[in-house]
C-alpha cells in the first residue's frame, strides 16, 4: 500500500507539471478531470503516512508531526500553527489539495502567486463535504477576486485567465469567471465535492488576488434550497447526463420550485437548463394550465440585471425580448413541451417575473447563461442570495369555459345562444354570462377573436366591466416585435368590434366603453344598469370582438372582463296599426286559432335594462261566430310584490289590492265588446294565485285584451322575476244576435237568470252600453238598493242574493254604482243614476264627449231585473242656474223652452216619449191624464198633421209630373209609327240589311 501511494504521488506531481503546459480545450478531458479529483486525495494520504503513530486527527484536520491537529486551511497559510513548522514546509502551496471541514465553521483560504512563478499558473482547490458533521454541500464565498480581464463582447471573454468550477458527478460546463469583482460572491455546490480551478496565462504584471471562505452545510440547514423537513420543496428530477435539466410532474400536490443551478448562489457559466413541467392528472370537467412567476425581488438575481436608476420608486423594471442579447443570461418560456412550441416570453433581467401561464398542461422553461462573466457579487444593501427561484402554480379551469383557447395555434372563441326551446334559457343560463380574457399568456402578435351568435330576433349586448393593459417593458428595444403587424397597425393592443360586418368600435392602446360600476355587484349590492354610453348593443344577432396584442400578455398584461347577453326582441303576434301603437310591446293576434304568449323577454323593457315602467297589451281578435279562450298558467310579479289578489265581493272576479308603498306589477283581462270600450274582467298581482290551478277565461265578445304592466321596477328585476305564460284558443261559438249599444231618446232593458231564451244565452256576459248625444245627459232608473263599491271584509252583506247590476262610467270605464237588484217597477225601491256632468261632477256638458253608461248584469241566482234610461237635458233656466249666470227673463219664459219635462228630475226629455204609453219619468208624469187628455192629444198631434199635409202636397205634385211625362212619350210613339207606314218596303229592306 505504501509503495502504491508513493508511486501514485510521483505520477500526480508529473501530471500537474504537464497540465500547466496543456491548452484549455484538452485541460478538462474526462481523464484529466478524474485525476484532478483523485490526486489531491492521494496527496493527503501521503501526508498522513508521515504522521507518527500518535493519536489520529479527524478528516477535517491537518496532522502535525508533533501530533497536534490543526485546521486543513492552516496548511501553508504563512503561520506556524503546528509549532514545529510542519504545516509550513518549504515551497508549500494551498493549491492541488482537498479540503474538508465541520458544519458550523467557516474557513478562509488565499491563493498566492509568486512573482517569479512560471506561466501559465494553474491551481486546483477541491472541497468535499463528507456527510454528517462534515456537511452535505459546500458553500464558497469569494471575498477577493481579481483574475485577468473580462471582455463582454469578445469571442473569448477571458483572454488573460479564468476560474472554473466543476462538481463530482456533473458534466463539465466549460464556463469561466474572470475580471474583478467588487464584492463577495457566493456559490453553493449541488453535490458534495466541488473543484475550483484557477488558471492565469496573461502578463505577469496583471493584478492577481484570490481569497475565499468556505463552509460545509448540512442538508437540513439548506432550507432555502430544499425547504424544511415539514414542507419540502419539489425541485424535480435531474435528467441523466445533464447538468441541470429537470422534469416536474404533478405540481398541484406539492410546491414546485424552478431554481437556477446551484441556487441560492451564483449559477455556473455556459450552462443550459431545460425544465419540463407537466400536469398529468386533471380532474373531471377541468382543464389544467401551468403558471410560473416570482414576485419577490430578493429571489430574482440574474447576471447584468438592469439599472433601475432614474425610474420612480414604484416602478419595477425588467428586460425582455430584444434586450436579451447573446451575452445576457435569459429565460425562455415555451407554450408546450418542446422548443418548437410558441414562445410566451423571453426574460433576461429585473427584480420580478410577471406570471407566465401556458395554454395547456405542459410548459418548457429554458435557461441559458453566457460563457463568461464576472462573479455575481452581493452588496451589503442587497440580499446575499444569488440566482433565481420561480414559483409554479397549477390553474384548473372549467373545461367548458371560455377561460382558455381550445386550439393550440389559434385564439378563437364561439359564444352561441342556448336553444330558444330550452326552459332554462329564460332563467339566465346560457343566454347571458361573463367571460374574461384568456387566463393563459398569449404569444406576441396574437389576435383573439370572440364570435357571438344569437338566434333570429336576438340582439347582442356586451359591456366591459374592466379593461386593463400595463406595458412592463422599458424602452423600445424591450418589445417583441417592431409594431408593424397587419392587425396591430402600430398599436401594442388593439380592440375592434363588429356588428355583423359593420365596424362599431376600434380602439388603439385605449380602453373601450366601460361599465365598471357593474364589477361591484355582489350578493349584498346591486349597481345601476349599464347605459347605451357604457356598453355596446348590436342591431343584428351576430357580433365579433377581436383583441390583438403585439408583445404578448406575459410581459405586457392586457386583460378584460365582459358581461354579455343575447336579448330576445321577439314579441309574437303582429304590430298594431298606428292608432293603437301606444307602447313598444303592444301586439295583436289575428288569424291565429291557437298559440302561446309570454311576457316580453327583452331586458331593455325591465329595470335591469334601465327601464322603470312597462305596459304591454296583447289583443286577441276572433272572427265571426268565434270567442277567445285565455288560459294563464303561471305568473310572477317581482321579488317582493306589495299586492294581493282577492275575489271581488260583487262579481267574484280576481281583483288587485295594493298595500303600502312598492312597485306595481300585474296583468289584467279586458273585454272589448266595442273598439272604444274596455271592460275589466280580472286582475292578478301576486305570485301564489296561479300556483294551484290556471286561470281560464272565455270572452263574451270577439275581442279580448291582456294588459301586462309593471311600475317602479327595481334595477335587479327583469323577465326572470316579472313574467307570465298563457295559452289562447279561438272557440266556435255563435255571436250575440243583439246589438247592445243603445242610443236615442230612451228605452228599457230587462235581465233574467237563468236566461229566458237562446238569445239571452248567447249574450251572457256581454254588457249594455247606453250613450247620449253631444250636449245631452243620461239618466238611469233601476230597482233595488245601492251597495258599497268596496265593502269591508267584516261588513255583513246587505243583499240577500248574489245577483248584481254593475254600472260603469267614464273612459276608461270605472265602476261607479253597484245595485242589489229587485223586481222591475217597484217604485219604493227605485234607484236613480245620473251621468256625472249632470250634477257638475267631472266633465261638463260643454266638453265634446258624450256621456255613457255601461251596465253589466251578474246573474247567479234565479231572478229578474232591469233598468230604464233616458236622454235628458236641462232647460235654459236650469242650465243658467247651474252655471250661476244672472237671468233677465221670467221663469215662465225659460220654462216655455222645455215643453216635455220630468218635474221630479227637473230635466227635459224627447217629445217622442211623451204619452207613448210607457212611463219614462220615474213618477209617470209623462203618461198622466193631465198630460195625455183630448186637448193635449190634439196639441201634441199638430206637428204630425202638418207633416201629413206636406206629404200629400208633395205626392200630388209628383203624380202630375208622372202623367205629363207619360203623355209626351205616347205622342212620340204615334209619330214614329206613322212615319214607318209612309216609307213602305224600302224602309223594311234597309232595316233588314242593317
Amino acid at each position: 500500500m505504501k509503495r502504491f501511494v508513493t508511486s501514485t504521488l510521483i505520477s500526480c506531481s508529473s501530471l500537474f507539471e504537464k497540465i500547466a503546459t496543456l491548452p484549455t480545450i484538452t485541460l478538462f478531458s474526462f481523464e484529466c478531470r478524474m485525476m484532478l479529483l483523485i490526486c489531491p486525495i492521494l496527496l493527503l494520504l501521503g501526508q498522513l503516512q508521515e504522521v507518527t503513530s500518535g493519536a489520529a486527527c479527524r478528516i477535517s484536520e491537518f496532522p502535525c508531526r508533533n501530533g497536534k491537529c490543526i485546521r486543513l486551511n492552516g496548511y501553508c497559510d504563512g503561520r506556524d500553527d503546528c509549532g514545529d513548522l510542519s504545516d509550513e514546509p518549504m515551497y508549500c502551496t494551498v493549491c492541488n489539495r482537498t479540503y474538508y471541514g465541520d458544519v458550523g465553521k467557516t474557513y478562509d483560504l488565499r491563493v498566492i502567486k509568486s512573482e517569479d512563478a512560471r506561466l501559465p499558473f494553474l491551481c486546483h482547490l477541491t472541497f468535499t463535504a463528507n456527510g454528517q458533521s462534515h456537511g452535505d454541500i459546500v458553500q464558497l464565498i469569494f471575498d477577493e477576486f481579481k483574475l485577468g480581464r473580462y471582455e463582454a463582447n469578445a469571442l473569448d471573454g477571458c483572454p488573460d485567465g479564468y476560474m472554473q468550477l466543476s462538481e463530482l458527478g456533473r458534466p463539465f460546463t466549460g464556463g469561466s469567471w474572470c475580471g474583478s469583482s467588487s464584492g463577495p460572491a457566493v456559490y453553493y455546490s449541488e453535490t458534495s465535492t466541488v473543484t475550483v480551478s484557477v488558471k492565469l496565462f496573461g502578463s505577469p504584471q496583471l493584478p492577481f488576488t484570490f481569497r475565499l471562505r468556505y463552509r460545509f452545510v448540512s442538508r437540513k440547514e439548506a432550507v432555502v434550497r430544499f425547504g424544511s423537513l415539514s414542507a419540502p420543496l419539489e425541485r424535480g428530477q435531474v435528467a441523466p447526463g445533464t447538468y441541470c435539466t429537470r422534469q416536474f410532474e404533478e405540481c398541484y400536490r406539492k410546491p414546485c420550485r424552478l431554481q437556477s443551478p446551484n441556487y441560492p448562489g451564483m449559477y455556473p457559466r455556459n450552462v443550459s437548463c431545460y425544465w419540463s413541467l407537466k400536469q398529468k392528472f386533471v380532474p373531471t370537467c377541468k382543464h389544467a394550465m401551468i403558471a410560473v412567476r416570482q414576485e419577490a425581488a430578493h429571489k430574482m438575481h440574474m447576471k447584468r440585471s438592469i439599472n433601475v436608476a432614474g425610474l420612480n420608486k414604484t416602478a419595477r423594471a425588467l428586460k425582455a425580448w430584444r434586450d436579451c442579447t447573446g451575452e445576457r443570461d435569459h429565460l425562455i418560456f415555451y407554450d408546450g413541451g418542446s422548443t418548437d412550441d410558441p414562445v410566451l416570453a423571453k426574460y433576461c433581467g429585473g427584480d420580478w417575473l410577471p406570471r407566465v401561464v401556458s395554454r395547456g398542461p405542459e410548459m418548457l422553461v429554458a435557461f441559458h447563461s453566457s460563457p463568461y462573466s464576472i462573479p455575481l457579487h452581493s452588496p451589503q444593501s442587497q440580499s446575499p442570495l444569488k440566482g433565481f427561484e420561480l414559483d409554479v402554480d397549477i390553474i384548473f379551469a372549467d373545461s367548458d369555459s371560455l377561460d382558455f383557447a381550445r386550439h393550440h395555434h389559434k385564439c378563437e372563441f364561439d359564444v352561441n345562444a342556448t336553444s330558444p326551446e330550452s326552459d332554462e334559457i329564460w332563467t339566465g343560463r346560457g343566454r347571458k354570462g361573463s367571460l374574461i380574457s384568456p387566463k393563459h399568456s398569449l404569444p406576441p402578435n396574437t389576435t383573439c377573436t370572440y364570435k357571438f351568435q344569437g338566434f333570429p330576433g336576438d340582439v347582442v349586448w356586451i359591456s366591459f366591466t374592466s379593461y386593463n393593459q400595463r406595458p412592463l417593458l422599458v424602452g423600445e428595444s424591450g418589445h417583441a416585435l417592431t409594431g408593424n403587424s397587419s392587425f396591430g397597425g402600430g398599436c401594442l393592443t388593439r380592440l375592434r368590434i363588429w356588428d355583423n360586418r359593420t365596424l362599431i368600435e376600434d380602439k388603439c392602446d385605449e380602453p373601450p366603453l366601460l361599465c365598471d360600476q357593474s364589477a361591484l355587484n355582489n350578493s349584498t349590492r346591486v349597481t345601476r344598469p349599464c347605459t347605451n354610453d357604457e356598453s355596446y348593443i348590436t342591431k343584428s344577432s351576430h357580433l365579433v370582438l377581436q383583441h390583438h396584442t403585439e408583445d404578448g400578455t406575459a410581459l405586457h398584461p392586457a386583460s378584460f372582463k365582459i358581461k354579455y347577453e343575447f336579448v330576445d326582441t321577439r314579441l309574437g303576434g303582429e304590430s298594431w296599426p298606428d292608432k293603437y301603437s301606444t307602447g313598444p310591446c303592444h301586439r295583436v293576434f289575428k288569424r291565429h286559432h291557437v298559440g302561446e304568449i309570454t311576457g316580453p323577454r327583452n331586458v331593455f323593457f325591465y329595470g335591469r335594462g334601465g327601464t322603470r315602467d312597462i305596459h304591454c297589451v296583447y289583443r286577441f281578435e276572433a272572427g265571426a261566430n268565434e270567442r277567445v279562450q285565455l288560459t294563464i298558467n303561471n305568473a310572477s310579479f317581482g321579488l317582493n310584490p306589495s299586492c294581493e289578489t282577492l275575489p271581488d265581493p260583487h262579481s267574484g272576479r280576481h281583483t288587485c289590492e295594493y298595500s303600502g308603498i312598492g312597485n306595481i306589477a300585474e296583468f289584467s283581462i279586458y273585454e272589448v265588446p266595442w273598439d272604444d270600450v274596455l271592460i275589466p274582467k280580472g286582475c292578478v298581482c301576486d305570485n301564489s294565485t296561479l300556483s294551484n290551478k290556471p286561470l281560464v277565461y272565455i270572452s263574451s265578445s270577439r275581442t279580448l285584451e291582456l294588459h301586462f304592466k309593471a311600475k317602479d321596477m327595481k334595477i335587479n328585476e327583469d323577465f326572470t322575476v316579472i313574467h307570465f305564460h298563457a295559452l289562447f284558443e279561438l272557440l266556435k261559438l255563435a255571436d250575440c244576435p243583439r246589438y247592445q249599444r243603445l242610443g236615442g231618446d230612451g228605452g228599457e232593458v230587462q235581465f233574467s237568470y237563468p236566461p229566458a231564451d237562446r238569445t239571452e244565452t248567447l249574450c251572457i256576459g256581454l254588457p249594455w252600453l247606453v250613450e247620449a248625444r253631444y250636449n245631452k245627459s243620461l239618466f238611469l232608473l233601476s230597482w233595488g238598493t245601492f251597495l258599497s263599491l268596496k265593502p269591508r271584509p267584516d261588513e255583513p252583506s246587505r243583499c240577500p242574493k248574489a245577483n248584481r247590476i254593475l254600472i260603469y262610467s267614464g273612459k276608461p270605464p270605472k265602476l261607479v254604482r253597484v245595485i242589489c237588484p229587485a223586481e222591475p217597477g217597484a217604485r219604493p225601491l227605485a234607484v236613480q243614476v245620473f251621468s256625472e256632468e249632470w250634477r257638475g261632477e267631472g266633465q261638463t256638458h260643454l266638453v265634446q264627449r258624450p256621456p255613457q253608461f255601461i251596465v253589466e248584469w251578474i246573474g247567479m241566482e234565479k231572478a229578474t231585473a232591469g233598468f230604464n234610461w233616458l236622454e235628458i237635458s236641462r232647460s235654459r233656466h236650469s242650465l243658467l242656474t247651474q252655471l250661476q249666470v244672472p237671468m233677465n227673463a221670467s221663469v215662465n219664459d225659460t220654462d216655455s223652452e222645455c215643453l216635455h219635462k220630468c218635474p221630479e228630475l227637473d230635466a227635459c226629455i224627447s217629445p217622442s216619449l211623451w204619452c207613448d204609453g210607457k212611463d219614462n219619468c220615474p213618477s209617470g208624469y209623462d203618461e198622466a191624464e193631465a198630460q195625455c187628455g183630448a186637448t193635449s192629444i190634439i196639441l201634441n198631434s199638430l206637428p204630425l198633421a202638418a207633416l201629413a199635409a206636406g206629404f200629400a202636397v208633395f205626392a200630388s205634385i209628383f203624380l202630375l209630373i208622372c202623367l205629363s211625362v207619360h203623355r209626351l212619350r205616347a205622342r212620340r210613339r204615334r209619330k214614329l209609327a206613322k212615319k214607318k207606314l209612309n216609307m213602305g218596303p224600302r224602309f223594311l229592306d234597309s232595316t233588314l240589311n242593317s
